[in-house]
Order: structure tokens, then sequence, then C-alpha cells
């Protein structure tokens, strides 16, 4: 069986690696993106299983990251069947509508949850 693949749009380097180590040792593959550009580029490239994302980042945010989901043909296309899970540290009640609003599927809470925890939530959109 193919492990599922991860994107994890996260700019904080020791951050992404260390999601990186945890989501990997529980079989998936992770590609990591630093900035929301980096992001849409991959996820065309790559057609991710899920896709992480942070809302903080250079270049492109995450809320600029789930507009173009739905407004570039390419990228659309590519996330189409691919669950957008936010995975921040904002926990603004605006924040939490503006992202369910616009495409994504759950809104996680960076130090609510561990990685493993983390793991349990993806499992229930692409398992």
């Amino acid at each position: 069986m193919d492990k599922k693949l991860i994107l994890l749009g996260e700019d904080d380097k020791a951050i992404a690696e260390m999601y990186k180590i945890a989501f990997d040792g529980f079989g998936f593959k992770t590609v990591i993106a630093y900035n929301g550009e980096e992001v849409i580029e991959k996820a065309k490239e790559i057609n991710p299983d899920v896709l992480l994302l942070d809302i903080n980042m250079p270049i492109k945010d995450g809320f600029e990251v789930l507009k173009e989901a739905s407004t570039d043909r390419a990228l659309y296309s590519a996330l189409s069947k691919t669950p957008i899970i936010m995975l921040t540290n904002y926990s603004n009640p605006q924040d939490i509508n503006y992202c369910m609003k616009n495409g994504a599927q759950n809104y996680l809470v960076k130090s609510e949850w561990t990685p493993e925890q983390i793991i349990k939530k993806i499992n229930k959109y692409i398992i």
C-alpha cells in the first residue's frame, strides 16, 4: 500500500520538521512547503492526500492559499478531492469562520493537539 501524502504548509522550520518526523513515523510521507506560494506550487505538482495549512506564512498566507484553491483552475484541480485542514496558532473565531467558509474541512490550533491526535483527525478524512 502506498503511503498517504501530507503537504504541510508551515513556515517555522523547527515545527515543520517536528511534524514531518512525527507524521512520517505514523506511516505518512510528508512534504513541507515553507510559504504560501510554495504550498500552491507543490500542491499542483504532487496532488497530496491532505493539506495541513498554517495561516501565518510569508509570500502568501493560508487565507490567500484557501482563496486561490477555489479561483485558480490548476490548484482547484489538484486539491478538489484533498481535505484542507488548518493547523495554526490562531484561535480567533473570525479566522476559524473564514477558513471553514472558504474550503477548510477542519481547523486545529497547534497548541491544543499532539501530532498523534492530528493524525487521528487526518485519518477520518483520507482512510
